[in-house]
């Protein structure tokens, strides 16, 4: 009986075609590899951004070069008649995937233009939009943001380039709306003055800071758009950030009022706000001005006899 003899598939054989598989498998290990000790020893030397795409760069470098080269000496690959050979599936194929390219595209302009960057904190229209969030990580397609609530959103990088992007770390602050409700009889002066109290007692609401961070909020003014909310002031200082009580409307018998004040720790917001309304609302009960007075009841008359 003649011992049968492998015989090569579309002129490549089974052996080359072993060796190619486990040649790709340890470029994506060397990829990676390379990935984790390039960040691992970038880290603390450059930013947290740069260090990551720098690793990454050379992570794709070494897998996509590794997998062509495995595939051009094992498999006999020729790029060029490969190309030449897809044709019109190659064109399918093309416009299928123009969104990954948009969002790859879009990747490499964040990274050279830096409209975001790692740990800021952001707002991304659109619909719906994102909510105050952090950035957590930027790959080639795909940006994570995580929401004050822990959850995480995947959005593409596309959408980080053509939506509107608040970028509140880049300004250092944040001017928090703060509602609140008092009957039509207190005295609003009265309650905005308390406002104003509490609001500079508290050691996380502008314009109470610390002197070692006054340097670094008088530098805000430099600023372009910080400059132009205090261009109407002879001299730029502190005093912008203080806190302000508005009216916004009158329903039945309550005042609605909107409290607004600046704070720089973005990720404690709520906290902020909820120390500010409970210290707030025990003033004003201490003094009386969230007790909705009623006009006592005139006596009725006596009927005539």
């Amino acid at each position: 009986m003649q011992e049968s003899i492998p015989v090569p598939v579309i002129g490549v054989s089974f052996d080359a075609v072993l060796a190619f598989i486990f040649a790709f498998i340890v470029f994506l290990f060397l990829g990676n590899l390379a990935y984790l000790l390039l960040q691992r020893a970038l880290d603390g030397r450059v930013s947290r951004g740069t260090a990551k795409w720098t690793a990454a760069i050379l992570q794709y470098s070494i897998t996509v070069g590794g997998i062509y080269a495995s595939a051009r000496y094992l498999l006999a690959f020729d790029l060029t008649a490969f190309v030449a050979s897809l044709g019109i599936l190659g064109i399918v194929v093309a416009f299928s995937s123009r969104q990954i390219i948009q969002n790859v595209i879009a990747g490499v302009l964040i990274t050279i233009n830096r409209p975001i960057q790692l740990e800021e904190w952001v707002i991304v229209s659109g619909r719906p939009e994102t909510g105050l969030s952090k950035v957590q990580d930027i790959s080639l397609t795909t940006t994570i943001l995580q929401g004050l609530d822990g959850g995480l959103v995947l959005t593409p990088n596309s959408s980080i380039i053509t939506s509107k992007v608040i970028n509140y770390s880049r300004a250092g602050l944040l001017e928090v709306s703060i509602p609140l409700a008092v009957p039509a009889g207190a005295d609003l002066a009265r309650v905005e003055e308390i406002a104003r109290e509490i609001a500079h007692d508290h050691p996380l609401i502008l314009p109470h800071v610390a002197p070692a961070e006054r340097s670094a909020i008088q530098g805000l003014f430099d600023l372009p758009y910080i400059g132009r909310l205090s261009s109407d002031l002879p001299r730029p200082d502190i005093a912008l950030f203080e806190p302000k009580m508005h009216v916004t409307s009158i329903k039945e018998e309550w005042v609605r009022l909107m409290i607004r004040v600046w704070i720089r720790q973005i990720p404690r917001r709520d906290t902020i706000v909820s120390e500010y309304l409970d210290v707030i609302i025990s003033r004003l009960n201490a003094e009386g001005l969230l007790v909705l007075k009623r006009p006592e009841e005139e006596p009725a008359s006596e009927s005539p006899a």
